[in-house]
């Protein structure tokens, strides 16, 4: 049986007096990559936030390789294990790509030497990053930008990195080469819930599937079998 690694139990959760999630239940396994599509204020950011501990669930549970998560912070989740990239642009422009892995880690609090060692091994992982060590987060194109923001939250050292619309913006060449990183990520053992607008690209190239509608999942199955939905298709890809 294939290990689960994040379990989503009957949550609910919003802003205020309002609720988005409405009791959302998912599993996700081990080392894969799982896109979540739907429309916008489906609640898929919402999803990401909640696993993240950067909003709370009001009810339901949250496990993560087998263990209760619910009550934890972010910041105890994020070194438990679980880093989020954010929608948009999220590093510090002003700042060299050097600079923003050192900063990636501060949750870790690393003697010096070994946070460059560290910084060292993640530019050598990424040779764009490495061939872009001096130059300021800003003036990186938009796709090495967002491979930068992945190594950054990858220094924390999570097990399973939450991407919330990492295509955003960025031309096909670009976007080609953020899901070549995340492919080679899950292929490390990494495991990947992305949340992603160009719908067809990722799920031709990802694990698994979740439809989102108004705030529940109405289907999670094995990409393919939802890239090839005739339902999904005509309501998410457009196409016939």
């Amino acid at each position: 049986m294939t290990d689960v690694v994040l379990e989503v139990q009957s949550v609910q959760a919003g802003y205020g007096d309002l609720t988005i999630l409405h009791g959302v239940d998912l599993q996700v396994a081990a080392c894969s990559w799982t896109t979540i599509i739907g429309a916008n204020g489906a609640g898929k950011s919402t999803l990401l936030k909640v696993v993240a501990g950067l909003l709370a669930c009001r009810t339901g549970h949250l496990r993560f390789e087998g263990q209760d998560i619910t009550r934890l912070d972010a910041l105890a989740r994020l070194r438990g294990g679980i880093g989020l990239v954010p929608q948009g642009r999220c590093n510090f422009p002003a700042l060299s790509v050097s600079e923003n892995l050192q900063l990636g880690a501060y949750s870790r609090r690393l003697p010096r030497q070994t946070l460059m060692e560290e910084a060292n091994a993640m530019a050598d992982r990424f040779p764009r990053l490495r061939a872009r060590w001096n130059t300021l987060a800003g003036n990186l194109s938009g796709g090495e930008q967002q491979i930068l923001e992945m190594a950054m939250v990858l220094m924390a050292r999570p097990r399973l990195l939450l991407l919330d619309e990492p295509s955003l913006g960025l031309s096909p060449q670009a976007m080609d080469m953020v899901f070549d990183t995340i492919r080679e990520l899950t292929a490390s053992g990494m495991t990947v819930l992305m949340v992603e607008q160009n719908a067809q690209q990722a799920l031709e190239r990802c694990d698994a599937g979740v439809v989102m509608e108004m705030g529940r999942v109405s289907l999670h199955a094995p990409a393919r079998e939802v890239l090839n939905h005739p339902e999904i298709r005509a309501m998410f890809l457009g196409l016939t």
